[in-house]
């Protein structure tokens, strides 16, 4: 006796696993809106300072000044205690190690744009990027 279990075509499966975590992601998203609010940061006065580590990297962005990368992730790891250390962050934001971390606030290194942006992300500064499917290639 055969046994035989019919299953969708394979783009027909693909297209369910995406659909699957696209609920899952505006789930998401729609929660990030029930996100706490915290004071804002007081160590750096930011008025009067350009804006251009908040834009996009085609719009003109630059890397923020080392004083502001660093009063910002104090700020967080003061608002977050279970990534209050350096190690922490860096495994949050992807970066290889906590050396990384004490880089970017000394300014020795310039915070890459895909790690600082993701930051501004998870701090609620910037609006996550959506980006277009423009087709199912196989």
């Amino acid at each position: 006796m055969k046994i035989e279990i019919p299953l969708p075509p394979l783009d027909q499966q693909r297209k369910y696993i995406l659909r699957q975590a696209l609920d899952e992601s505006i789930k998401q998203l729609e929660a990030n809106l029930d996100a706490p609010v915290f004071p804002p940061q007081t160590e750096v006065k930011e008025t009067g300072q350009n804006s251009l580590h908040l834009l996009r990297e085609n719009e003109g962005w630059q890397a923020p000044s080392s004083d502001l990368v660093a009063a910002y992730f104090r700020h967080f790891q003061n608002c977050f205690p279970q990534y209050d250390t350096d190690e922490k962050l860096a495994e949050l934001l992807g970066v290889s190690s906590n050396r990384r971390i004490r880089a970017f606030k000394s300014g020795e290194k310039k915070v890459p744009y895909g790690v600082w942006r993701k930051f501004l992300v998870l701090t609620g500064r910037v609006p996550q990027e959506v980006l277009p499917v423009l087709g199912y290639l196989g």
